[in-house]
């Protein structure tokens, strides 16, 4: 799952934190420059670069955090990155505008069954159950047309209601609680740490999990390169892939688990405790092809793309 350049989340403001998990520069690695959102579901990436594993494939990876795809994409296309984390929605409507890009690694996979990593919140007590239900209601994600906005679409949809009836306003995260509880939002699609915050606050409530509802298993995000790139450095980009793929691997076998939960808390600027009560999703690395039409039929279906699109040439090999 990701962010946009207008979300805030305390990760962000943790960026000199993740100066520390950066190896040390050496004539024999080859830099790269990689822009990254510092949430949960990037831990394999943090993984990879504090136990060495980006080091052990010769590269000297350097972390520049960006806000999502529409801030990262632009960048890497400029040059003043090599590699880039960033939501699907923003991968695909690139690849449409006809910006060459490859994607390297499946950076978050979406739960199969709920607990997701977001949720969408509620008042106490407020007698909302589906789509219909919020018809002629304001209802917050994190930007319009995005992915977020992508999953509240199709969410009213698959529960009985008019996506078109639904007004979707963008809030910044860290507000979205108090949005719902002053009564400017019916409801908002809140993400970790805000989310597991707003569970527990005695005046709101979960209203439903949407995106395993109606996107179970999908691919939600990608590290993705230039074509560019991957023409001048393929070796470079085969290793941050093998890389990454250890550090899945590690966070598989430590998630529920204090390095799991220390890492973290690390790199994202989080509270310890709060970290123990987040709301993990599996780590993955490869990219399917068979799960890429998925991605782009949700978009079709809720107005983010206007054609199909065939995504398998663009998944680097």
């Amino acid at each position: 799952m990701t962010m946009t350049r207008r979300t805030s989340i305390a990760a962000l403001g943790a960026a000199a934190g993740c100066a520390m998990l950066r190896p040390a520069f050496s004539a024999e690695l080859a830099p790269m420059r990689c822009g990254i959102v510092p949430i949960s579901g990037n831990a394999p990436y943090y993984a990879a670069i504090k136990q060495g594993f980006f080091a052990a494939e010769g590269l000297a990876l350097t972390s520049e955090i960006v806000r999502g795809g529409a801030a990262a994409i632009p960048a890497l296309v400029g040059g003043s990155l090599d590699i880039v984390y960033s939501n699907g929605t923003s991968v695909v409507q690139a690849i449409a505008r006809g910006i060459d890009l490859r994607m390297v690694v499946l950076g978050t996979i979406m739960t199969s069954a709920p607990p997701d990593p977001a949720a969408l919140i509620k008042r106490k007590g407020d007698p909302l159950r589906t789509g219909r239900d919020l018809e002629g209601k304001v209802v917050a994600a994190n930007a319009v047309r995005d992915v977020q906005w992508m999953f509240i679409k199709a969410w009213v949809a698959a529960t009985g209601g008019d996506p078109d009836k639904v007004q979707i306003i963008e809030v910044a995260v860290p507000s979205m609680a108090a949005a719902i509880k002053e009564n400017r939002v019916a409801a908002a699609l809140v993400i970790d740490p805000y989310m597991t915050v707003a569970l527990d606050d005695p005046d709101l409530e979960l209203l439903d999990w949407p995106m395993s509802k109606v996107f179970p298993g999908g691919p939600v995000a990608f590290f993705v390169v230039t074509g560019d790139m991957a023409q001048r450095r393929p070796n470079d980009v085969r290793a941050f892939f093998r890389a990454y793929k250890r550090g899945a691997a590690w966070v598989n076998a430590n998630e529920g688990k204090e390095p799991y939960f220390s890492l973290v808390a690390e790199f994202s600027g989080t509270n310890l405790d709060l970290v123990r009560r987040m709301k993990t999703v599996p780590a993955a690395s490869d990219v399917i092809p068979a799960t890429l039409p998925r991605l782009t039929n949700l978009m079709r279906q809720t107005g983010l793309l206007d054609a199909n699109i065939d995504l398998r040439p663009k998944i680097f090999t």
